[in-house]
């Protein structure tokens, strides 16, 4: 059968998107509002990092089932699961008077991103014809880099101008339209089969990142040898061992370990990581620097952050034409060379940074990350055999999510750390910790810088894998 791109087609592929541009929407609106809800339920700046740190965890624990739900159920029932799953927790998050209960929202809104992200994408590959993949695939980055940038913006606005829970409230207008339309439009798109899951697997991967993480995210309030820091730690590493022992002969394992051997990926993964914890970090750090440290409205926070997510998408853009004509190692080079000039300034000034020069350094560093982000996966993936390029794509997408929950928890548990000196004033405790967070990451994307000299493969060697 001819495939074509019909307006069913282009309906399914916005409908299934929707849901992924709700999700990363809705992520980017609440950090602005960050501060709002600090005052709102009394709570501190590690324990509001949360909002955002919980859903990309639960999407990181997701998606690396999501290749096997896909053989297991219909494509329209995953698409009508997500969405359940995510208007649930809109519906929470709209009504709750406690913080608590905000998080379990925002878990469920996690659930039906992590089940849904990836859908659009797979209509795409399995319906659109090879002419129009470029193109089609084009859109679907669209899709999500508009979140990205519309976000904080949204956010900003609704929330000097109504109250943050309408954020929720919009959003599941949009997601309602968005069940009609899938509903309508949203075909089969492989043929199901019985597929045994690796439930054992699973269950060590979501164990692990989900102790690893709690006690990372401890140390702003427990010493390092207690229970809720090395204890959840050590049972998060162990669980990891567990996963090793499971998958390691495992030839259709969840996510193959023996893919990390191959050093080339391996290493060009690790940048990929770095890269989305100090993205993720500086998205945490800045609403809160202009509305606690410059006094800054909700809204203008929010503009702020607009000219660095035009940048990504724009250098984005321009850094796949630079890979299709000169490889991927001039983007990833440049990329990390701004972003490193951004983060140095950061740095630098780190405890007095005006609005402005916020905006500049922001879009500095955004821009230089557009450029190397998506061409560190195309060229880790292109470090691997064909056969293996579902499985590196499952690994790049599992630690993407774990790496930018650890970003934002990263920022909120060093600036957290820092305003427990009630000597300071709260502005100047949250500028030092953002300075912290600042010399952390400038410290990583150093890293990145050496790794990528290093193992990023010239243009003569890319096809050679």
């Amino acid at each position: 059968m001819t495939k074509k791109v019909t307006p069913k087609l282009v309906m399914a592929i916005l409908s299934a998107g929707m849901l992924s541009f709700l999700g990363i929407l809705d992520e980017t609106a609440t950090t602005v509002t960050f501060p709002t809800l600090i005052k709102e339920f009394s709570i501190t700046t590690d324990q509001v990092q949360w909002v955002n740190t919980l859903v990309l965890l639960v999407i990181a624990t997701i998606v690396p089932i999501s290749s096997q739900i896909s053989l297991r159920f219909a494509t329209k029932k995953i698409f009508i699961a997500g969405i359940v799953f995510f208007m649930l927790g809109l519906v929470i998050d709209i009504f709750t008077p406690r913080f608590d209960l905000l998080l379990v929202g925002r878990a469920f809104q996690g659930i039906g991103t992590g089940i849904g992200l990836p859908l659009m994408y797979n209509i795409i590959l399995a319906k659109v014809p090879k002419d129009k993949l470029g193109f089609m695939m084009g859109i679907g980055t669209m899709i999500t880099a508009a979140a990205v940038a519309l976000g904080p913006v949204f956010g900003g606005i609704v929330t000097a101008l109504l109250t943050w829970r309408w954020i929720f409230i919009i959003s599941i207008f949009l997601a309602v339209i968005s069940t009609f339309t899938g509903s309508y439009s949203i075909t089969q798109l492989n043929k199901l089969q019985q597929v045994k899951f690796k439930y054992g697997q699973w269950l060590a991967i979501a164990v692990s990142l989900v102790l690893l993480m709690l006690g990372f995210t401890s140390i702003a309030k427990n010493h390092f040898w207690s229970f809720q820091v090395a204890g959840c730690l050590a049972i998060g590493l162990v669980s990891l061992g567990i996963w090793l022992k499971l998958a390691w002969h495992d030839h259709h394992a969840l996510i193959s370990p023996q893919l990390f051997l191959n050093l080339r990926f391996s290493m060009q993964l690790i940048c990929y990581c770095f890269a989305k914890i100090a993205t993720l970090a500086l998205g945490f750090i800045f609403p809160i620097y202009v509305q606690t440290v410059n006094h800054g409205s909700v809204s203008l926070a929010g503009w702020i952050m607009l000219p660095g997510a035009i940048c990504d998408a724009l250098m984005a853009a321009a850094a796949g034409k630079i890979l299709d004509k000169k490889g991927a190692r001039l983007p990833i080079m440049v990329g990390i060379i701004a972003s490193l000039a951004g983060v140095t300034m950061m740095t630098v000034w780190g405890i007095h940074l005006s609005n402005l020069a916020i905006i500049l350094l922001y879009a500095l560093y955004y821009g230089g990350y557009g450029m190397c982000f998506s061409s560190l996966m195309t060229s880790g993936l292109t470090s691997l055999p064909a056969k293996d390029h579902a499985q590196g794509n499952a690994i790049f997408n599992t630690l993407q999510q774990f790496s930018g929950a650890l970003g934002t928890a990263l920022a909120g548990t060093l600036i957290a750390i820092s305003q427990n000196n009630h000597q300071l004033l709260r502005q100047q405790t949250t500028a030092i910790g953002a300075r912290w967070t600042f010399i952390v990451l400038l410290g990583l994307i150093v890293l990145n810088l050496i790794i990528a000299i290093v193992f990023v493969p010239r243009p003569k060697t890319i096809h050679q894998n």
